[in-house]
């Protein structure tokens, strides 16, 4: 091999790689039938600075997925331990993720949320290590307090900062 091919084929696998998006993988998760609200911790203090920098696109990303029709949408709430609440976003399966209304081959549900101000505002407190995820079920406007017909799984979850 050419020493200038070889060079140059090192620095494109370095640059390709210093583009790759970072992930942080949250381990699976199922909501059980009857649950009105349930949190999650991250610990995510070693990729903090991504997390905080302005420059950066985050996203959550999961993969959820219910036997039958949960009856109610979930809203998705980021906050540091005992911080106020920030709203990312809801899951909300209608044929999509749900076992008993496969027409074909089942895919789970792929749920993308943008959560980089929801993210930045938890961890503003310098001393933040952790970052909460609340899933919150609700009803219909209106409706009493909800809870879920069906148990929630969530899998593949993860946050992806892009550049």
């Amino acid at each position: 091999m050419r020493p200038w091919f070889f060079a140059a084929s090192v620095a494109l696998a370095a640059l390709a790689a210093s583009a790759a998006p970072m992930t942080v993988r949250i381990a699976p998760t199922t909501i059980p039938a009857g649950t009105m609200e349930k949190t999650i911790s991250i610990d995510v203090h070693s990729v903090r600075g991504k997390l905080i920098d302005p420059h950066h696109e985050i996203t959550l990303e999961m993969d959820v997925e219910a036997e039958r029709s949960p009856q109610v949408f979930y809203e998705v709430w980021l906050s540091a331990p005992k911080g106020k609440r920030c709203n990312a976003g809801n899951i909300v399966l209608y044929g999509a993720g749900i076992r008993s209304e496969t027409h074909g081959e089942f895919h789970p549900a792929h749920v993308r949320l943008i959560v980089s101000d929801a993210i930045r505002h938890a961890l503003k407190s310098a001393s933040a290590r952790t970052l909460e995820i609340t899933f919150h079920a609700k009803g219909a406007e209106g409706a009493p307090p909800a809870k879920s017909a069906e148990a929630l799984v969530i899998t593949n979850a993860r946050l992806v900062v892009g550049e």
